[in-house]
């Protein structure tokens, strides 16, 4: 005869995942992201277990609304969670405008690259732009404004730009049933000869990529085994 014995399997009630909303009123924390956060503080608690919110509650703020009725603490709750929305909502903004303009200097960065226009020109690229968004739409001002193009942000951009290719046309290169190499020549502002190579390949379903793979200074004379040593 065996013992009948309980079942082990647990719901994830009885495991505290799942955030209680009277928690709120008790400790004033509530859930953010699959994390108890305290309205007071703003410190997080990740695992959901009313021992830790009580602990923390009854550690750093033991006093708070000890003077407040049951009612008055939880129109305090409701309104520190107001404000945390609020904080949370400036945050994003916030960071949504960064990404934005983080990505518009690559975009403008991209272009003096194609272009082959000095560096410097994108500070005189921006004075332009806040002059006429100062115009035609000044509550954008500040959007514009966060752009950062100068000389030296410039090169870093169109340096990440330059890795990012480079990888790309690596990982590419790796299906090419097919590939060519194409040399043309060049010179920079102190018209030394430059020679750029190119690459093209088609993958099995006929996916062509071209891309430019290198470009070398030609102080000597060129010959075959350079070119190899190039690549």
């Amino acid at each position: 005869m065996t013992d009948s014995k309980p079942s082990k399997k647990r719901k994830i009630e009885d495991e505290c995942r799942v955030f209680n909303k009277e928690w709120t009123d008790r400790y004033l924390f509530t859930d953010v992201r699959v994390k108890a956060v305290c309205l007071i503080c703003h410190d997080t608690v990740a695992v959901f277990k009313e021992y830790n919110l009580k602990r923390h509650f009854q550690t750093k703020h033991t006093n708070f609304g000890s003077n407040l009725s049951k009612q008055k603490l939880q129109r305090k709750a409701t309104d520190l969670i107001k404000r945390l929305r609020q904080q949370q909502t400036m945050l994003q903004k916030t960071s949504s405008l960064q990404r934005n303009a983080t990505k518009a200097s690559f975009v403008l960065a991209n272009k003096i690259a194609e272009q082959n226009k000095s560096f410097a020109e994108a500070e005189f690229i921006k004075d332009c732009m806040v002059n006429a968004v100062n115009v035609v739409c000044p509550e954008v001002i500040s959007k514009v404004e966060a752009i950062r193009l100068s000389r030296r942000m410039i090169v870093r951009r169109i340096d990440a730009i330059a890795v990012d290719i480079q990888e790309q046309v690596l990982t590419a290169s790796v299906s090419f049933q097919w590939f060519s190499i194409a040399l043309d020549e060049s010179t920079d502002i102190q018209d030394t000869a430059q020679v750029l190579i190119y690459i093209r390949g088609i993958d099995k379903n006929f996916g062509i990529t071209e891309e430019l793979l290198s470009m070398e200074s030609l102080k000597d004379t060129v010959t075959g085994r350079f070119i190899q040593q190039c690549h």
